[in-house]
């Protein structure tokens, strides 16, 4: 029976037909070979170093002397005495065949910085042979497997659809929603009434308190131009000092009972006293309370 293509999970490999161990050795050599050579360039940096590092140190003791005695070489194997004079003056070495002349202090600064040259190929060369060590040991780590015999299952993953999961959700989280926003606007209209009933309540009792506070001074009106009025008639009916109630005397003209009348204390404040908007007011608001005094 033949086995559908799309019926297929997966497929499996063994190592040894990715990676064959006999090549997998051979590119393992290959790089350690390449390894070797980066070993033997890293000891001859590291020699170079310390050939700089003493060059540095003799330069910097030549000029504390005027000269010095040295055996000067003569062939391969000969010798003879010498004398080293101009301590302080160097031939430097700026490239092929040229030289320059230099003081102590400037051979030192010319030989510390190829010193930082040198450490920085060092630097450079150790993280190439890092890379090259990872690299031969993933070959031997595989030489290794296929020999085992170890095999490679790869499965293709399918992404389930969510076509039937996700309108049970999203009809879930639609009913939640619209419940929380039926909750607010329940609670919106809660509050708004509130307020108003509030407002209502607050406004009767300012007017309570304005129609009380204007009857009172209506009723305080009144009882004062009674009083002016009482006074009024008793200096109307009084007799005058000078027996006019015997007919003796002129009786009083009307404007001069009346600027009698105007003098007292009660009267002459009320008159005295100046009208205001808010006593319009309370006359126009409170008039169902004394009507009489319209």
């Amino acid at each position: 029976m033949a086995e559908n293509p799309a019926m297929k999970k997966g497929t499996v490999t063994p190592i040894s037909s990715l990676f064959p161990a006999e090549e997998a050795h051979k590119a393992s050599k290959r790089v350690q070979d390449t390894i070797a050579e980066h070993q033997e360039q890293l000891d001859q940096l590291k020699g170079f170093m310390n050939e700089n590092t003493n060059l540095i140190n003799l330069v910097q003791k030549l000029p504390d002397e005027l000269h010095h005695n040295i055996m000067v070489p003569f062939g391969k194997a000969a010798f003879f005495p010498g004398r080293l004079i101009h301590t302080n003056e160097f031939m430097v070495l700026l490239g092929v065949d040229h030289y320059v002349a230099r003081t102590s202090k400037q051979t030192i600064d010319i030989l510390k910085r190829r010193g930082k040259g040198l450490e920085n190929q060092l630097e450079s060369l150790k993280a190439v042979m890092q890379d090259l060590k990872a690299e031969a040991s993933f070959f031997e780590a595989t030489a290794s497997d296929a020999v085992d015999g170890l095999v490679e299952i790869r499965e293709d993953y399918a992404e389930e659809s969510p076509s039937e999961v996700v309108p049970l959700a999203n009809n879930t989280k639609a009913a939640i929603e619209d419940d929380e926003y039926a909750r607010i606007l329940s609670r919106i209209a809660e509050l708004e009434q509130e307020e108003e009933a509030e407002k209502a309540n607050e406004f009767n009792r300012d007017n309570q308190i304005e129609n009380d506070l204007a009857c009172n001074t209506i009723q305080s009106f009144t009882d004062q131009e009674v009083r002016s009025s009482k006074v009024e008639d008793a200096i109307l009916q009084s007799p005058s000092k000078d027996g006019s109630s015997h007919g003796k005397g002129p009786a009083l003209d009307d404007y001069s009972m009346k600027k009698k009348v105007l003098e007292l204390p009660e009267v002459k404040e009320k008159v005295q006293a100046p009208v205001t908007a808010d006593n319009k007011v309370c006359f126009i608001s409170c008039s169902h309370c004394n009507p009489s005094i319209y």
